[in-house]
Formats: structure tokens, C-alpha cells, sequence
């Protein structure tokens, strides 16, 4: 499994990368509104390595907006 996960090319190797990815996204958005300033590479190089078209929409509208509005559109959706 983890010779899969550092090897592999498959799709479900390509959005496990991209999960993880998108996690370290978040949390840079995350210290970024909490007033770090420092956060522009970090965010910027999580993006670039997304792999799948569904992370990178993840990502802009993640960047987009503030890390609460973000919590917020989620929790929208999960209520429907």
C-alpha cells in the first residue's frame, strides 16, 4: 500500500496526493486568516502540486474566500 502510495500513478494514488495536498492548502488558509503573513509560498506550492481538476476547483474557490466562509459554504451542503 505505501509502495503504492510513493510509486503508484493510478487514480486513486493521484487523489490520495491530492488530499494530502489540499489538507496542507487548508491549513496555510488557516494561519494566513489567523494574520501570518508568511503563508503565500506555502499555499502557492500546494496548489501547483494538485494533480486532478477536481483538487484545483478545490483549491481556487479554498483560496478564494476566508477559511470560516470555506467552513460555512461546507456546512451549507451538508445540511441539504
Amino acid at each position: 500500500m505505501v509502495d503504492d502510495y510513493e510509486n503508484g500513478d493510478s487514480l486513486e494514488v493521484q487523489c490520495a496526493h491530492d488530499a494530502d495536498k489540499l489538507e496542507c492548502l487548508f491549513q496555510a488558509i488557516e494561519y494566513r486568516d489567523t494574520g501570518h503573513q508568511n503563508v503565500g509560498g506555502w499555499i502557492e506550492s500546494s496548489r501547483v502540486r494538485l494533480r486532478t481538476k477536481s483538487a484545483q476547483r478545490l483549491a481556487d474557490a479554498a483560496v478564494a474566500m476566508s477559511s470560516q466562509e470555506w467552513h460555512n459554504a461546507i456546512m451549507r451542503q451538508d445540511q441539504r
